[in-house]
């Protein structure tokens, strides 16, 4: 079994088919996880989810999901859902058709999933208190170290002390693709959220071959404008 990490997909169907072909992933032999934020922002957030629901892939809650799971108990509850955005009434009139067992599965969303070589969160850990005492709000939209908002400044994980497992994580689309590594130059973290929304490109890291394999976003200019 191999385990393949994916970062933030945003919507972009076709990128992730690409993907996943690129990497030659076979549901019957491979385990298949996501950064989170899988859904919002770009062309096809129906397409993501018929995806996952076909590969049986992981996830972690990202903060666009905690938002469609905040929506969506609203319609469940029979009360209106809370919608500011054109895209994001776009990406939950998408997803409506499937809202029962869509909620259900995000409803089971873990904050991040641990496993003996790889740690997998969102957006990141407080690098100061670690995994244990990191909030939710940190698992959801941590970016920078000391915590200052906005896309602009230091990153928690410059102040991040490693240990034995590979932490990956999503979220900074800003920041980039990012590669840490010890001395040793083995990699100790790697950030996964290249933008393919916004023009770049969608990344995959295949643990077991430690191998990176990147698609470019069929759009030039992307689905989403710029970072916001």
């Amino acid at each position: 079994m191999r385990t393949i990490f994916v970062g933030d997909v945003h919507g972009c169907t076709a990128e992730l088919e690409d993907l996943l072909d690129a990497v030659g992933f076979a549901p019957d032999r491979d385990r298949l996880l996501l950064t989170g934020d899988a859904f919002a922002r770009g062309p096809d957030p129906l397409g993501v989810w018929r995806i996952i629901a076909k590969t049986g892939a992981q996830m972690v809650l990202g903060n666009h999901d905690d938002r469609l799971l905040r929506q969506f108990r609203d319609l469940r509850d029979g009360r209106e859902p809370k919608i500011k955005k054109a895209d994001h009434q776009f990406t939950f009139d998408q997803l409506r058709p499937v809202a029962d067992r869509f909620l259900l599965w995000l409803e089971q969303l873990p904050l991040y999933i641990a496993a003996e070589a790889f740690l997998l969160v969102h957006a990141g850990i407080n690098p100061a208190t670690g995994l244990a005492r990191t909030t939710r709000d940190e698992f959801l939209v941590i970016r920078t170290w000391p915590p200052i908002g906005g896309t602009v400044g230091p990153r928690w994980h410059d102040a991040y002390r490693p240990d034995d497992r590979l932490l990956i994580f999503g979220h900074d689309a800003p920041g980039g693709l990012v590669l840490k590594k010890h001395p040793s130059g083995h990699l100790y973290l790697i950030g996964l959220d290249t933008g393919c929304v916004y023009g770049n490109q969608l990344t995959a890291y295949v643990l077991e071959e430690d191998n990176l394999v990147q698609i470019p976003c069929r759009r030039r200019n992307g689905y989403y404008g710029k970072f916001r």
